[in-house]
């Protein structure tokens, strides 16, 4: 089934920065074949959907943020791949190609490209749900799953989503944005974590225990004060277990955590 890519935007993208470098794409394909294309310089955000097989499908969805330091979108290794995954699960997925750090920023990584990215986290999930009729998906089955920094944006968008705007004029944004769950994998985990309320889903949070780039400690702290707050949450760290493992299909321990999360969103009630 072929995938459907969607802007995020009717048109110009919200925000203050001023994305003026044309859009790249760096293919690091290897001699496995498996595609591993990495985007810079993103500027028109979209999401690209892979609906479910209707055979297998559940009804729900999960909107994919891969990683890339807020600078590049690894959009096969942590988007696409996982998105094939979670179709074998019976799940629509969408993999959104957020906006990235301008390089006239990216030296700085300003706050606006922080608030720019999660303008687009936000309007992804709304987008989603605004077409889950015609997609045969569950609007309250709307979970999001986010690599590294598309861990910390998930984060952030958890911290932050709303319940959307009924007066406003655009239909999308009528949606609420809020995940119903969130699956985070080596996130990076910001410094501030006090405004987890009550609307805040349900965690799967996944580390390897030798990450220098976001080591275990923001995984612990992150998973202790979810508990904290009454949130379910549940935390895998592994050893060995570096940064950017993605589905784990290199072998290792970590190839386990696509079947804990299997698990996990089974006993939710999301499969």
């Amino acid at each position: 089934m072929s995938a459907l890519v969607l802007d995020l935007w009717d048109q110009n993208p919200p925000g203050s920065l001023q994305y003026t470098d044309p859009e790249m794409v760096a293919d690091q394909t290897g001699d496995d074949q498996r595609l591993n294309r990495i985007y810079s310089n993103v500027s028109r955000p979209t999401i690209t959907v892979h609906k479910a097989p209707p055979e297998r499908s559940t009804g729900a969805a999960v909107v994919v943020f891969p990683g890339g330091g807020y600078r590049d979108v690894w959009i096969d290794k942590e988007g696409h791949d996982v998105a094939r995954w979670l179709n074998m699960l019976g799940v629509t997925a969408a993999v959104c190609k957020y906006r990235t750090a301008p390089t006239a920023a990216q030296e700085t990584m300003r706050d606006d490209v922080l608030q720019d990215t999660l303008a687009d986290a936000r309007r992804a999930v709304r987008l989603v749900r605004h077409h889950a009729g015609k997609w045969a998906i569950d609007p309250d089955r709307v979970g999001t799953i986010g690599f590294s920094a598309g861990g910390d944006l998930i984060l952030r968008l958890a911290m932050v989503a709303d319940k959307g705007n009924p007066e406003a004029a655009d239909p999308v944004e009528r949606q609420r944005c809020n995940p119903d769950l969130s699956i985070l994998i080596y996130p990076a985990v910001p410094p501030h974590l006090s405004d987890l309320g009550p609307d805040v889903g349900p965690m799967f949070i996944v580390n390897g225990s030798q990450d220098t780039l976001t080591p275990p400690q923001g995984a612990l702290r992150l998973c202790s004060t979810l508990i904290e707050a009454g949130i379910p949450a549940e935390l895998h760290l592994f050893r060995p277990g570096e940064h950017g493992f993605g589905l784990g299909i290199t072998g290792g321990p970590v190839k386990r955590w696509p079947d804990l999360c299997e698990d996990w969103m089974r006993e939710l009630g999301t499969l």
